[in-house]
């Protein structure tokens, strides 16, 4: 019975060392074009839907280790600017946001010859660097002011095709979902959450 145990353990550890020798690791850098907004509901309980979308852009560096079976875990660090607009009566609230954010997830790859398709999620932390309300022209900062949640977390969800140029050099494209899951309100009355639709172009190398 030991033998058999030891066996199996050797096989287990061969195993381990073949994939992991299949495995890749690879370096991305991407930039993206986002369409931001929030998901709010007030002190009522109504989920108000009159905010408009907010144009801005991020980038990010990442570290990506893809598996012989398809599987990849992709990491990455970047920055990114959220926000939104919203007319009440006579009076135009503008919502700038800047963040700083890390993601860790799980996708799989599907490869085709020199094209793969791929899917991935992934959970994300973000820090708020910068938070500026405008109404009417008139600039605050809600960050210095204790009005908006420094913290943010939730959830990216990105499929998205892959071009080989080389053994070494990839092209990619993503479409992004992201959805906040953090109460970006201070007060306790209200909620909001971020909320994001883009996507994402970039070029990952191989080591």
């Amino acid at each position: 019975m030991k033998l058999i145990n030891k066996l199996l353990v050797g096989i287990c550890l061969l195993a381990g060392v073949s994939t992991a020798s299949l495995a890749q690791h690879s370096v991305t850098v991407d930039v993206s074009q986002n369409i931001t907004n929030f998901s709010f509901t007030n002190s009522a309980g109504e989920a108000i839907k009159d905010y408009n979308p907010a144009y801005s852009g991020s980038y990010a560096l990442g570290y990506r280790y893809s598996m012989e079976n398809g599987l990849f875990f992709p990491a990455k660090l970047g920055m990114r600017k959220a926000g939104a607009s919203y007319i009440y009566d006579t009076s135009n609230y503008i919502w700038d946001l800047r963040y700083a954010d890390a993601r860790l997830g799980v996708g799989y790859n599907y490869s085709f010859g020199e094209f793969a398709v791929h899917a991935s999620v992934s959970g994300y932390y973000a820090f708020l660097l910068k938070a500026n309300q405008v109404i009417n022209n008139e600039h605050y900062d809600i960050k210095e002011a204790g009005q908006i949640s420094n913290n943010d977390f939730g959830v990216f969800i990105s499929p998205g095709v892959n071009y080989s140029v080389s053994e070494h050099i990839s092209l990619f494209l993503d479409l992004n979902y992201m959805m906040g899951l953090q109460n970006l309100e201070t007060s306790g009355e209200q909620e909001s959450a971020n909320k994001l639709f883009g996507a994402s172009v970039g070029v990952a190398f191989t080591l």
